[in-house]
Protein backbone atom coordinates (compact mmCIF):
# COMPACT_ATOMS: atom_id res chain seq x y z
CA UNK A 1 0.00 0.00 0.00
CA UNK A 2 1.27 3.47 -0.94
CA UNK A 3 1.64 5.83 1.95
CA UNK A 4 0.46 9.46 1.92
CA UNK A 5 4.08 10.63 1.84
CA UNK A 6 4.81 8.45 -1.21
CA UNK A 7 1.71 9.81 -2.97
CA UNK A 8 2.81 13.35 -2.22
CA UNK A 9 6.32 12.64 -3.54
CA UNK A 10 4.83 11.02 -6.64
CA UNK A 11 2.65 14.09 -7.36
CA UNK A 12 5.64 16.43 -6.82
CA UNK A 13 7.67 14.31 -9.25
CA UNK A 14 4.88 14.38 -11.86
CA UNK A 15 4.48 18.16 -11.50
CA UNK A 16 8.26 18.65 -11.79
CA UNK A 17 8.31 16.48 -14.93
CA UNK A 18 5.43 18.49 -16.44
CA UNK A 19 7.29 21.73 -15.63
CA UNK A 20 10.50 20.45 -17.25
CA UNK A 21 8.63 19.35 -20.39
CA UNK A 22 6.81 22.70 -20.57
CA UNK A 23 10.04 24.68 -20.28
CA UNK A 24 11.67 22.47 -22.89
CA UNK A 25 8.72 22.94 -25.26
CA UNK A 26 8.70 26.71 -24.80
CA UNK A 27 12.44 27.23 -25.15
CA UNK A 28 14.42 24.52 -26.90
CA UNK A 29 11.70 22.89 -28.95
CA UNK A 30 9.99 26.23 -29.60
CA UNK A 31 13.15 27.74 -31.07
CA UNK A 32 13.79 24.60 -33.05
CA UNK A 33 10.24 24.62 -34.37
CA UNK A 34 10.55 28.28 -35.41
CA UNK A 35 13.87 27.57 -37.11
CA UNK A 36 12.35 24.67 -39.06
CA UNK A 37 9.38 26.84 -40.04
CA UNK A 38 11.73 29.59 -41.26
CA UNK A 39 13.77 27.05 -43.24
CA UNK A 40 10.58 25.76 -44.83
CA UNK A 41 9.53 29.30 -45.79
CA UNK A 42 12.96 29.98 -47.33
CA UNK A 43 12.81 26.69 -49.23
CA UNK A 44 9.36 27.54 -50.61
CA UNK A 45 10.45 31.04 -51.61
CA UNK A 46 13.64 29.68 -53.18
CA UNK A 47 11.55 27.99 -55.85
CA UNK A 48 10.64 31.43 -57.21
CA UNK A 49 14.16 32.91 -57.28
CA UNK A 50 14.96 33.67 -60.90
CA UNK A 51 18.37 34.33 -62.39
CA UNK A 52 18.82 37.78 -63.92
CA UNK A 53 21.02 39.70 -66.31
CA UNK A 54 21.72 43.43 -66.48
CA UNK A 55 23.31 45.07 -69.53
CA UNK A 56 24.41 48.69 -69.27
CA UNK A 57 25.80 50.65 -72.23
CA UNK A 58 27.73 53.76 -71.20
CA UNK A 59 28.84 56.62 -73.42
CA UNK A 60 32.25 57.81 -72.26
CA UNK A 61 34.14 60.99 -73.14
CA UNK A 62 37.74 61.10 -71.94
CA UNK A 63 40.26 63.74 -72.98
CA UNK A 64 38.07 64.78 -75.91
CA UNK A 65 37.83 61.20 -77.22
CA UNK A 66 34.55 59.30 -77.17
CA UNK A 67 33.94 55.56 -76.86
CA UNK A 68 31.49 53.11 -75.27
CA UNK A 69 31.56 50.77 -72.30
CA UNK A 70 29.44 47.64 -71.96
CA UNK A 71 28.87 46.32 -68.43
CA UNK A 72 27.21 42.93 -68.07
CA UNK A 73 26.10 41.42 -64.75
CA UNK A 74 24.84 37.81 -64.71
CA UNK A 75 23.14 36.76 -61.49
CA UNK A 76 22.46 33.18 -60.40
CA UNK A 77 21.07 31.85 -57.12
CA UNK A 78 22.25 28.84 -55.15
CA UNK A 79 20.50 27.11 -52.28
CA UNK A 80 22.42 26.20 -49.15
CA UNK A 81 20.81 23.02 -47.86
CA UNK A 82 18.24 20.83 -49.58
CA UNK A 83 14.46 20.82 -49.77
CA UNK A 84 12.82 21.98 -46.55
CA UNK A 85 16.28 22.20 -45.01
CA UNK A 86 17.30 25.10 -47.29
CA UNK A 87 18.47 27.78 -44.87
CA UNK A 88 20.09 30.36 -47.15
CA UNK A 89 20.00 31.59 -50.75
CA UNK A 90 23.30 32.86 -52.11
CA UNK A 91 23.33 35.42 -54.92
CA UNK A 92 26.32 34.76 -57.17
CA UNK A 93 27.14 37.44 -59.76
CA UNK A 94 29.51 37.38 -62.71
CA UNK A 95 30.75 40.76 -64.00
CA UNK A 96 32.26 41.68 -67.36
CA UNK A 97 33.22 45.11 -68.67
CA UNK A 98 34.31 45.81 -72.23
CA UNK A 99 35.26 49.01 -74.01
CA UNK A 100 34.23 49.58 -77.62
CA UNK A 101 36.07 51.86 -80.03
CA UNK A 102 35.70 50.22 -83.46
CA UNK A 103 36.49 46.93 -81.71
CA UNK A 104 35.88 45.39 -78.27
CA UNK A 105 38.55 45.38 -75.59
CA UNK A 106 38.14 43.38 -72.39
CA UNK A 107 38.56 45.53 -69.29
CA UNK A 108 38.98 42.68 -66.82
CA UNK A 109 38.11 43.71 -63.27
CA UNK A 110 37.68 47.42 -64.04
CA UNK A 111 33.93 46.86 -63.43
CA UNK A 112 34.73 47.56 -59.75
CA UNK A 113 34.76 51.26 -60.65
CA UNK A 114 31.12 51.05 -61.76
CA UNK A 115 29.86 50.73 -58.17
CA UNK A 116 29.77 52.95 -55.09
CA UNK A 117 30.32 50.04 -52.69
CA UNK A 118 32.62 47.06 -53.10
CA UNK A 119 36.30 46.37 -53.63
CA UNK A 120 37.56 49.86 -54.36
CA UNK A 121 40.15 52.25 -53.06
CA UNK A 122 37.68 55.12 -53.48
CA UNK A 123 35.76 56.50 -50.50
CA UNK A 124 32.53 58.13 -51.64
CA UNK A 125 30.68 60.83 -49.72
CA UNK A 126 26.98 60.27 -50.22
CA UNK A 127 25.11 63.48 -50.95
CA UNK A 128 21.93 64.11 -48.91
CA UNK A 129 20.17 65.82 -51.83
CA UNK A 130 16.94 64.67 -53.43
CA UNK A 131 17.25 61.83 -55.95
CA UNK A 132 16.79 62.36 -59.69
CA UNK A 133 15.56 59.97 -62.39
CA UNK A 134 18.02 58.52 -64.89
CA UNK A 135 16.74 56.01 -67.46
CA UNK A 136 13.75 55.36 -65.21
CA UNK A 137 15.82 54.58 -62.10
CA UNK A 138 16.04 56.63 -58.92
CA UNK A 139 19.57 58.02 -58.77
CA UNK A 140 21.36 59.44 -55.74
CA UNK A 141 24.43 61.69 -55.73
CA UNK A 142 27.90 61.06 -54.34
CA UNK A 143 31.20 62.92 -54.43
CA UNK A 144 34.85 62.08 -53.91
CA UNK A 145 38.10 64.01 -53.91
CA UNK A 146 41.45 62.51 -54.84
CA UNK A 147 44.87 64.18 -54.65
CA UNK A 148 44.56 65.69 -58.11
CA UNK A 149 40.86 65.64 -59.01
CA UNK A 150 37.28 65.73 -57.78
CA UNK A 151 34.47 63.43 -58.84
CA UNK A 152 30.69 63.57 -58.87
CA UNK A 153 28.49 60.58 -59.65
CA UNK A 154 24.84 59.62 -59.76
CA UNK A 155 24.11 56.02 -58.78
CA UNK A 156 21.11 53.74 -58.26
CA UNK A 157 20.56 51.23 -55.47
CA UNK A 158 17.99 49.40 -57.62
CA UNK A 159 20.71 47.70 -59.69
CA UNK A 160 22.17 45.16 -59.95
CA UNK A 161 18.98 43.28 -59.16
CA UNK A 162 18.89 40.91 -56.18
CA UNK A 163 15.90 38.96 -54.90
CA UNK A 164 14.66 39.85 -51.41
CA UNK A 165 16.06 37.51 -48.80
CA UNK A 166 19.10 36.46 -50.82
CA UNK A 167 22.63 37.05 -49.56
CA UNK A 168 25.11 38.44 -52.08
CA UNK A 169 28.52 36.74 -52.30
CA UNK A 170 30.10 40.05 -53.35
CA UNK A 171 29.90 43.55 -51.90
CA UNK A 172 29.02 45.55 -55.03
CA UNK A 173 26.14 47.97 -54.54
CA UNK A 174 25.08 51.26 -56.04
CA UNK A 175 25.50 51.05 -59.80
CA UNK A 176 26.91 54.31 -61.18
CA UNK A 177 24.74 55.77 -63.95
CA UNK A 178 26.63 59.00 -64.54
CA UNK A 179 30.09 60.25 -63.52
CA UNK A 180 32.16 63.35 -64.19
CA UNK A 181 35.38 64.88 -62.94
CA UNK A 182 35.81 68.45 -61.71
CA UNK A 183 38.20 69.31 -64.58
CA UNK A 184 35.63 68.52 -67.25
CA UNK A 185 37.94 65.98 -68.89
CA UNK A 186 35.91 62.85 -68.10
CA UNK A 187 32.21 62.12 -68.49
CA UNK A 188 30.47 58.75 -68.28
CA UNK A 189 26.74 58.37 -68.78
CA UNK A 190 24.49 55.31 -69.04
CA UNK A 191 22.60 55.45 -72.33
CA UNK A 192 20.87 52.07 -72.29
CA UNK A 193 19.92 49.58 -69.57
CA UNK A 194 18.36 46.19 -70.17
CA UNK A 195 17.22 44.19 -67.15
CA UNK A 196 16.13 40.61 -67.75
CA UNK A 197 14.82 38.64 -64.77
CA UNK A 198 14.25 34.92 -65.27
Amino acid sequence: MVSAIDKKALWIGILALVAIISVTMLTGYGDGHLALKKQSEIAQKAKSYNDSQVDVIYERTMGGKQDWLHLEVDTTYHKVGKGNFTYKILCNREFTLRAYDSQYEDWGNAYKHCFIEGESEKEWNLAPKEPIKLLGYEALGATMTTQDNGWRVWYTEELPHIEDGATSKDSYKGLILEAMDSRGEYHLKAKYIKLNIG
